[in-house]
C-alpha cells in the first residue's frame, strides 16, 4: 500500500489502560512452558536464557544486547531437541529480531507435540517452503520496483522463511537456499531507481523499507552456521549500509513507519548505535503524530483505505517496538506529544475492525483482513478485544508484502478456540 501525507481531526478519547493477564492463559502459557522444558530436557539440550520471563518461550520481552560497530554480538546457542531432525550447528546464537533461534527451537519441540498454534504455524511454514527451494533468485543489478510486488519482495521473503525452516527443522538444504537468496541480491545489486527518502512519489524506497529487513532477520538466524560464512557477512553488511539503508523513507505516514522499522533492524545489524537512536527517536516523532483517541491523521485521511492503512502503519510501529525491547528500549508505553500511544492507535484500529460500518471517517470503508500485526500485539498485552483478530488470521504465514511474517511461529502464543 501507498500512503500519502495527510491529516484530519475527530473526537479525543483516553486510550484504555493495558488489562490484566487472565488466569486461563497464565495456566495455558504454563502448560506450555512445560512441554517444552521437558523436550528440551530429554535431549540434554541446554537452551540459554536470552531474555526476561516471559509467557511462552519465544515472547517479546527481551535484555539489552550491547552493539558493537564491527557487527552483531552473539552469544552460545542451543542445539536442537525432540525427536525431529537436529537443529543448525552450536554457536554463536542469533540476537533475535521478531524471534531468535532459541526462541524457535522451544517453538518447534512443542509444534513435535502438538501443541497449537505451533504445530499448524510449523506446518504451513514447511509446506510454502518447497515452493522458494525450487525456484532460484531473481536479483537486479539496479533494483526499481514500479508496485508493491515482485522478485525482491518474493526473494527476501523466501530468505527469512527458508531460515525459519533450517532452525525448525536442522535440515540444511534449508538454511543453504536461505544464504543463497540472501548473497544473490548482495553480490547483484549495486544500485537502486526511484529512491529518495522524503517523496512519496518512490515506490522503490517504500518496497525496500518494508521488506529489505528480511534479509536481517534470515541472516541472524544463519548465525553461527557454516552455510553463511564470515565473508559473506561482511559483504552483506557492506551492502546493507552502503545500497540499502540510504533508500529508508523518513516520510511522517506510513512510508515513514516502514523506513523506521528498517532503519531500527538494519542499523542493529550493522552494531550502528547512532543510527538505531535516530531510528528510535524518528519512531517516538511518528507516534507524537497520533491522537489521544489513536486515530493516525494521516492514514485515516485514505478514503475508502484508511482502515488498511492505518493496519499498515501499526505493523510497522509495533514490529520496530518489538526489535527495540530486545535491545532494552520500551517503545510500547511511549505516550506521544498529542496524548496518543501504541496501545491507544492498536486499540482504536481494533474497535473499527470488528465494526468497519461505524468508521466515521469515510463510508463505505474497506476493511482489510487482519495481519500479522495482531499476533504481535496480542502477544504483548493479552487483550481479548485483539484475541479474535489474531484467530481469524492464524496461521500468519508467508502472506503479506513486508518483512513481518509468519508471526503465529515465532510470537504467537495460545488462545481458547486456536
Amino acid at each position: 500500500m501507498m500512503g500519502n501525507p495527510g491529516s484530519q481531526s475527530g473526537p479525543d478519547v483516553v486510550p484504555p489502560s493495558r488489562p490484566p493477564m487472565r488466569r486461563g492463559h497464565l495456566v495455558r502459557f504454563a502448560a506450555a512452558v512445560a512441554i517444552a522444558a521437558i523436550a528440551v530436557s530429554a535431549v540434554g539440550a541446554e537452551v540459554a536464557p536470552s531474555r526476561r520471563a516471559s509467557p511462552i518461550p519465544g515472547g517479546n520481552g527481551a535484555s539489552p544486547t550491547p552493539r558493537t560497530s564491527s557487527g552483531p554480538t552473539v552469544t552460545p546457542s542451543p542445539t536442537a531437541t525432540g525427536s525431529g531432525p537436529s537443529a543448525t550447528p552450536a554457536g554463536p546464537r542469533s540476537r533475535g529480531y521478531l524471534a531468535d533461534r532459541s526462541d524457535l527451537i522451544q517453538r518447534a519441540a512443542l509444534a513435535r507435540t502438538g501443541v497449537q498454534p505451533y504445530a499448524a504455524a510449523l506446518d504451513d511454514l514447511l509446506a510454502w517452503a518447497g515452493g522458494p527451494l525450487r525456484r532460484a533468485p531473481h536479483p537486479a543489478t539496479r533494483l526499481r520496483i514500479p508496485g508493491t510486488e515482485g522478485p525482491f519482495v518474493d526473494d527476501t521473503a523466501s530468505a527469512y522463511g527458508l531460515a525459519l525452516a533450517y532452525v525448525m527443522t536442522g535440515e540444511r538444504q534449508y538454511g543453504e537456499a536461505a544464504a543463497n537468496y540472501i548473497m544473490a541480491w548482495v553480490d547483484t545489486t549495486t544500485s537502486t531507481r526511484g529512491t529518495c527518502k522524503d517523496d512519496g512519489a518512490c515506490q522503490t524506497s517504500l518496497i525496500i523499507s518494508r521488506t529489505v529487513p528480511g534479509f536481517v532477520f534470515a541472516a541472524d538466524l544463519l548465525q553461527g552456521s557454516d552455510v553463511l560464512d564470515d565473508a559473506s557477512r561482511e559483504r552483506l553488511g557492506v551492502w546493507l549500509k552502503d545500497v540499502m539503508l540510504p533508500t529508508a523513507s523518513e516520510l511522517d505516514n506510513n512510508w515513514g513507519d516502514a523506513g523506521t522499522f528498517t532503519r531500527i533492524a538494519l542499523t542493529d545489524y550493522l552494531g550502528d548505535q547512532a543510527g538505531f537512536d535516530a531510528a528510535v527517536q524518528k519512531w517516538r516523532e511518528l507516534l507524537d503524530l497520533v491522537k489521544r483517541d489513536g486515530h493516525i491523521p494521516a492514514e485515516v485521511a485514505r478514503g475508502r483505505g484508511g482502515i488498511g492503512y492505518t493496519q499498515e502503519a501499526l505493523d510497522y510501529k509495533v514490529a520496530a517496538a518489538l526489535i527495540a525491547e530486545r535491545r532494552g528500549v520500551d517503545l510500547w508505553d511511549y505516550k506521544g506529544s498529542r496524548g496518543g500511544s501504541l496501545k491507544g492507535a492498536l486499540d482504536y484500529l481494533a474497535k473499527y475492525m470488528h465494526h468497519p460500518s461505524r468508521w466515521p471517517w469515510y463510508h463505505p470503508v474497506r476493511r482489510w483482513p487482519p495481519s500479522a500485526v495482531w499476533e504481535l500485539a496480542y502477544s504483548h498485552w493479552q487483550d481479548p478485544d485483539f484475541a479474535t483478530l489474531v484467530l481469524e488470521g492464524r496461521p500468519q504465514g508467508s502472506e503479506g508484502h513486508s518483512a513481518v511474517r509468519w508471526t503465529t511461529l515465532t510470537n504467537g502464543i495460545p488462545i481458547d478456540g486456536g
